[in-house]
């Protein structure tokens, strides 16, 4: 969607290239996201389907926040410990569509999202973009006489041509093409724009779902189903890991997403603990 800001109301000739400089294209990008304010008990389902909670989530989080947390927020943590991270996920995800104030969030390019309590959607602009209007903005423009190089804003004297397909994330992903997903590779910021590979997160077995690395903040977080574990065979299956067999010593979860110590191991891990 495009929306054309032009500036009006000329008081002279001669002010028409003036004005002509200070027209504005303002460029909305559909990258959306869902965000909300949560305040629930984590519960995630364990061996047999009994369920455990661990502690109170009372923040505002987005869906791509969500495997941020999985690897920072202490109760989060334990239950990851306990259950695996893609029940967790499943879990927050079902605790975040559930809230009463959840959106669709829609952000413009340059741009991170800042969910808060009251405004989940907020955004804040980078790459030296100005967040436009000022009250309730709704997109980060390159303001006059500033202009765009490489993807900066900035005061630029002559703008040198980047490498090709590592300008941005963006142009990567148009790369990619359909069914494929523009993800950062092992060892390499993702912020470098260094390292990049187009991926089938449907069937990639150490992407799954999305991006073990991904290129931003707006890219699909996935997960590496070699990884899991105790797991010996695994499969990625429309996006999701699918576990087969699990290593001795461990069972397949009631969701088959994960593997979980068999009761004779929990045994003679407590046993151990009396040596």
């Amino acid at each position: 969607m495009f929306l054309n800001v032009r500036a009006a109301g000329l008081l002279a000739v001669g002010v028409v290239s003036v004005a002509a400089r200070a027209t504005t294209t303002l460029t909305i990008r559909s990258t959306t996201d869902v965000c909300g304010d949560v305040d629930d008990t984590l519960v995630v389902p364990g061996l047999f389907g009994i369920k455990h909670t661990f502690g109170r989530i009372d923040k505002c989080i987005c869906q791509s926040q969500i495997p941020t947390l999985l690897k920072t927020d202490p109760v989060i943590l334990k239950a990851v410990a306990f259950a695996g991270e893609s029940t967790v996920k499943k879990a927050l995800s079902d605790m975040l569509n559930a809230s009463k104030d959840h959106q669709k969030c829609v952000y413009p390019d340059n741009a991170d999202p800042v969910c808060a309590s009251g405004t989940p959607c907020g955004f804040k602009c980078k790459n030296g973009f100005t967040a436009s209007p000022d009250k309730h903005p709704i997109d980060c423009l390159c303001k006059f006489p500033h202009k765009v190089c490489n993807g900066v804003c900035g005061s630029f004297k002559a703008c040198p041509s980047g490498k090709p397909f590592r300008r941005d994330a963006l142009r990567k992903r148009d790369f990619c093409g359909e069914g494929l997903t523009a993800c950062g590779i092992f060892g390499h910021s993702s912020f470098s724009r260094e390292a990049w590979e187009c991926i089938d997160t449907a069937t990639d077995l150490e992407s799954c779902g999305g991006c073990a690395f991904p290129l931003d903040a707006f890219s699909p977080f996935g997960l590496d189903c070699t990884a899991i574990p105790g797991v010996a065979d695994v499969s990625c299956v429309a996006g999701a890991c699918v576990v087969r067999r699990c290593a001795p010593g461990f069972v397949t979860s009631d969701d088959g997403t994960f593997c979980v110590a068999s009761q004779s191991m929990l045994q003679q891990d407590v046993a151990s603990g009396f040596d």
